[in-house]
């Protein structure tokens, strides 16, 4: 997969990318829809669960599945994501090499017809999707929505992202609320749909065995058919951490309190692999600061790592921690990032954690989900590298220097405290 960039244009804003890997047997098709996250994310979140349902020629259920059966147990997916100020909708199809059907059969083509039936061709009744499976969706949206607050670690991340990137796209959460989700009718959806083929950006990203000769030509006759209005998206805002850290706490029925801590690049630094070894140096891996400081050696808190949004520019400090050690956690997290910004590591605790990231980089390979996610990656970040060796060659050319550099880039942003109200309160 070393030239990740065999990408073309063949639409209006549609994009077409394949990677040929013989030693996997199956092939996987996806496209995802780009948008900006906004006030209609709920509609928008429900259509790639609607479409991967029926379609015109196989209009129920089990009678798309029996086709998938048939076809050496095709299926179809789909994913609906936040990346930075966008909402990503993917649609996705994974089906067996032509070169393994007993029969000599055309899996690709005819698990791509099916395909493109469900995008282009949904199953509509009296103009709109069926109703119960549409209720069903909008209840599964609510449920999905319902499980991240459930739980509580996500739940404190997510409002610290809310605060960290408010009143920016970002902080709009990808499904929006229960409540949002009840007020999509059944034109809404409809309206979604149009908006998502007519107007969105799409990527197509093919990965597998086969070298999907002929595919970017029919996924081009198939938009070609499309009155296509492109909305020119924003490009992600990258904001200064602000000039006072914001402080939001909260007390809930939880176990143990949570501490989430947002962090930014200063002055527009924006070097992404110093970045990223910096990050893993700080939380990223069980050598990290975080982990071997914080959590072992002081037992200041139960879970303690750290994660990085470079799209947004943040790096965030994470510790489940009992209600007696949050200002001890705090403080100590804030003198860990400190530590790497004075310069005190060793060599040896960088090169931990650069041999950590490059087997993560070699282990995209192994599977086609890895491959296309890094594809899209690459797409939506242009200075990210086009191959894994480049990813390799520039994580070993980060020196030291620009180690401290990337921590000194950081500023606290948003300090999030959820307290759990049977430590506030022991009675």
């Amino acid at each position: 997969m070393e030239n990740l960039y065999n990408r073309r244009k063949i639409a209006d804003e549609v994009y077409f990318t394949s990677v040929t890997d013989k030693k996997f047997k199956v092939n996987k098709i996806s496209i995802t829809f780009i948008t900006g996250l906004s006030d209609k994310v709920s509609e928008n979140a429900i259509i790639p669960r609607m479409l991967v349902k029926c379609n015109e020629n196989l209009d129920t259920m089990a009678k798309l599945n029996r086709r998938l059966s048939e076809l050496y147990s095709a299926d179809l997916s789909w994913s609906v994501n936040p990346w930075g100020d966008y909402q990503l909708l993917q649609l996705g199809a994974n089906v067996l090499d032509n070169r393994y059907a007993l029969d000599k059969e055309d899996l690709l083509r005819e698990t791509l017809d099916i395909f493109l039936d469900c995008l282009f061709k949904p199953y509509f009744e009296d103009g709109f999707f069926p109703k119960q499976s549409f209720e069903i969706e909008k209840q599964n949206q609510k449920d999905d929505n319902d499980a991240e607050i459930n739980d509580k670690t996500r739940y404190a991340y997510l409002r610290a992202f809310e605060g960290t990137f408010r009143d920016e796209p970002a902080a709009i959460r990808w499904g929006g609320t229960n409540e949002q989700v009840d007020a999509v009718s059944d034109s809404d959806a409809i309206a979604a749909y149009k908006r998502m083929i007519s107007e969105m950006r799409a990527e197509i990203i093919c990965v597998g065995e086969s070298d999907f000769s002929g595919i970017a030509e029919i996924f081009a006759e198939a938009f070609s058919k499309i009155v296509r209005r492109p909305e020119k998206l924003a490009d992600v805002i990258v904001s200064e951490p602000k000039a006072e850290p914001l402080r939001i706490t909260e007390t809930l029925d939880v176990e143990q309190s949570k501490l989430v801590m947002f962090f930014k690049s200063a002055d527009g630094y924006r070097e992404r692999y110093p970045l990223f070894l910096m990050q893993s140096l700080y939380g990223g891996t069980e050598s990290s600061k975080l982990f071997s400081n914080v959590r072992e050696k002081m037992s200041l808190c139960y879970y303690c790592y750290s994660r990085m949004g470079y799209e947004k520019g943040y790096i965030s400090a994470e510790c489940g921690v009992e209600e007696a050690n949050l200002e001890k956690a705090e403080k100590e997290c804030l003198n860990q990032l400190a530590e790497i910004a004075n310069g005190n590591f060793t060599d040896d605790e960088v090169e931990k954690v650069r041999l950590y990231m490059i087997n993560n980089i070699r282990s995209v390979r192994d599977t086609l989900y890895g491959i296309g996610s890094v594809c899209l990656s690459d797409i939506l970040s242009p200075r990210w590298a086009a191959s894994v060796d480049e990813h390799i060659a520039r994580l070993n050319a980060v020196t030291r220097e620009q180690i401290i550099e990337a921590a000194k880039s950081m500023r606290l942003d948003t300090v999030y405290i959820l307290r759990s109200d049977k430590e506030a309160d022991p009675e």
